[in-house]
């Protein structure tokens, strides 16, 4: 457990002397409750999760969920609701562009839309789920070497920390969802979303470890370079020689977005 306001570690958050009577623990280093949030409705923490504020994250990721050395259940239940939007949501987006004949289908597109209802889905799912593990785990390796462990305020590296942070970021992916509601047809929707998710991930390394927005956009690049490169082997293995043909595209999509990142991180520096 730490301080939300300073990252000083803690040894409680709260003392109890009865069911419904609580005292914040206050923080030895700062003098500010320990964690506020504890005393918080969800509504105020989920506003302050899409304003990315420091201390909600580190009042999820450290002291909420984290508990635990293993993953939480509630962690597992983000994933899996996570996982299921984001497959319905890509799918529903390039069956939409290629009905309407825009630029952003491919060849490729439409050669996956003529698989029956269920191969589409199971290739929208493993696409997304891919891309997800493949994220975690490149994240979760290299994070280890730009962790702040020379800092007094930082605790010992914990992988488990570093998924939980990439999960409550990646929630906004979710945002889209508005959008079917109201059915905005605005193709940069998507890319502007896109550029969020990647923003969020930066912003949520730099808040649980501690080593900088500069490091934070390195390994964000690392995992989107790494992300892409198998999901295009995904796309080949399983549509084939045409799935070739996203080479190019895979390759301007990650120079744009290596300039977007190192723009982020040197206007935060």
């Amino acid at each position: 457990m730490m301080c939300i306001e300073c990252a000083h570690p803690v040894t409680s958050l709260y003392t109890e002397y009865s069911s419904n009577n609580i005292r914040l623990t206050a923080c030895p280093n700062c003098n500010k409750f320990a964690d506020k949030y504890i005393e918080h409705d969800s509504v105020i923490i989920f506003i302050d999760l899409v304003l990315i504020k420091p201390q909600v994250y580190r009042h999820l990721a450290f002291n909420r969920l984290s508990i635990s050395p293993h993953l939480h259940s509630n962690v597992r239940r983000i994933f899996v609701l996570i996982t299921l939007f984001d497959v319905y949501l890509t799918w529903a987006r390039v069956e939409k562009e290629a009905l309407r004949g825009g630029s952003g289908a491919t060849e490729v597109d439409k050669r996956i839309l003529q698989f029956p209802v269920l191969g589409q889905y199971l290739f929208f799912l493993v696409y997304c789920l891919t891309e997800t593990i493949v994220t975690h785990l490149v994240l979760r390796l290299f994070s280890r070497f730009v962790v702040n462990q020379d800092s007094t305020q930082a605790r010992p590296y914990e992988p488990n920390t570093v998924t939980i942070a990439l999960l409550i970021s990646s929630a906004t992916k979710l945002f889209p969802m508005l959008m079917i509601i109201w059915s905005y047809d605005i193709p940069a929707a998507a890319k502007a979303v896109g550029w969020a998710v990647n923003v969020s991930t930066m912003e949520a390394l730099n808040i649980v470890l501690m080593c900088g927005r500069t490091n934070a956009c390195v390994l964000t690049f690392i995992a989107v370079i790494a992300r892409r490169a198998v999901v295009r082997l995904l796309v080949w293995l399983w549509v084939g020689h045409e799935g070739v043909g996203v080479i190019r595209d895979e390759w301007h999509a990650v120079r744009a977005i290596l300039g977007k990142l190192w723009t982020e991180a040197l206007y935060y520096r």
